[in-house]
């Protein structure tokens, strides 16, 4: 059985004193009290079974993720376009798919968030607080929720698009490995040996390419480790249609392929 584990991360990116730091900062912080043994503790071993059929099948089978929410209403509430739980979506999303032993279409994860004990505790309760609070605050309700609806339905659709690159480039014969925890702290996707892959979407509110977005790529936060790590970025543009799984196409996976191999 092919598994990733924390261990396996901390091994390969945290072995310089800067991601050391980083590391001990994220586990002693008080807001990681819960969310540090649960994604320590986590082991990627799904992923590693699901075939082009499986991922395309969810992609078929899915409810629409936005459901009627338009951007203009979508990104209305500043208090949650950028909102984040303790918990990273990256971490939710990899601990449902080991729960359930799937896949999860967006009424599969919405079920998990909200009926599941460490879905809730992960994302079901902070979303209902965060809403709670600002329909207090005098926020429409129906503004708030449509916020949280394509706030929480983007981070799903983002999952759906690095899940099917990780198949799509297994398929082509790399060893891809992939772990939340390399994702949410170290801003890896995917890697294979000591080659890190990052999948980024050309966003209209940003500038496109390496100090792109509001995040620290992984080239910077990675850069002290030695031996060197290779890095490589699939960048595809954003998307033109609503509602649907937007992925890299063949040719950017073919080409990520063989740059990765020449690395």
């Amino acid at each position: 059985m092919i598994e990733t584990t924390a261990a396996d991360v901390l091994e390969l990116f945290c072995s310089s004193a800067r991601t050391k730091r980083q590391f001990e900062d994220w586990r002693n912080d008080s807001r990681r009290a819960e969310v540090a043994p649960m994604v320590l503790a986590h082991h990627t071993r799904v992923l590693y079974r699901l075939s082009e059929d499986d991922v395309q099948d969810v992609c078929r089978r899915t409810e629409h993720a936005l459901g009627e929410v338009k951007r203009d209403v979508g990104e209305s509430v500043a208090q949650i376009v950028d909102w984040h739980p303790d918990f990273a979506f990256a971490h939710t999303f990899h601990i449902c798919v080991e729960r359930i032993g799937a896949l999860p279409t967006y009424q599969q994860f919405r079920e998990f968030a909200l009926d599941d004990t460490d879905g809730q505790k992960m994302l079901g309760h902070p979303a209902k607080e965060v809403i709670r609070r600002l329909v207090d605050a005098g926020f429409p309700q129906d503004k708030v929720r449509a916020a949280m609806r394509w706030r929480v339905g983007n981070a799903y659709y983002g999952f759906l698009r690095e899940v099917y690159t990780v198949v799509q480039l297994r398929l082509r014969g790399l060893d891809l490995r992939v772990h939340p925890l390399a994702d949410a702290l170290f801003r890896v996707d995917a890697w294979t040996g000591r080659k890190a892959l990052s999948l980024r979407v050309g966003n209209r509110k940003f500038r496109q390419g390496l100090n792109a977005g509001r995040k620290t790529p992984a080239e910077q936060l990675l850069a002290d480790i030695l031996p060197p790590l290779r890095f490589d970025t699939i960048e595809i543009d954003a998307a033109t249609k609503f509602g649907v799984v937007h992925v890299p196409t063949a040719v950017h996976l073919d080409d990520a392929a063989a740059r990765l191999r020449s690395l």
